[in-house]
């Protein structure tokens, strides 16, 4: 199950250089616990895009933002090209590889 079907309160953190998403999560005896996932050990950038599997987007990012869609929490950002411009608005969506197990926010995989 996509995290944002089973989670309230999702928000993004920016804390010492780095992006985290935290909400309320929803374990199967239908408690919610608070719970955060470090985004930037699951995304990076590759010349202006975003990576799954990479790490660190953050520090190559502006105007980080997260946006509610029908699909899901989007992840936005301007990210830096290799020649140190920025590239259009990037999205991704963060449902395609965070989940739930639980209450614990798990990545997915690449």
């Amino acid at each position: 199950m996509s995290f944002h079907e089973s989670c309230q309160n999702i928000h993004l953190i920016h804390e010492n250089g780095a992006t985290l998403l935290h909400c309320e999560v929803r374990r199967r005896n239908n408690e919610y616990v608070a719970r955060t996932i470090r985004l930037d050990r699951h995304i990076g950038n590759t010349d202006g895009w975003f990576l799954w599997g990479g790490s660190n987007f953050t520090e190559t990012a502006r105007d980080i933002q997260l946006v509610p869609t029908e699909r899901g929490p989007k992840l936005t950002a301007f990210l830096r090209t290799r020649d140190g411009s920025h590239r259009e608005l990037q999205g991704l969506y963060l449902a395609d590889k965070i989940a739930n197990e639980n209450g614990e926010l798990v990545f997915l995989g690449p």
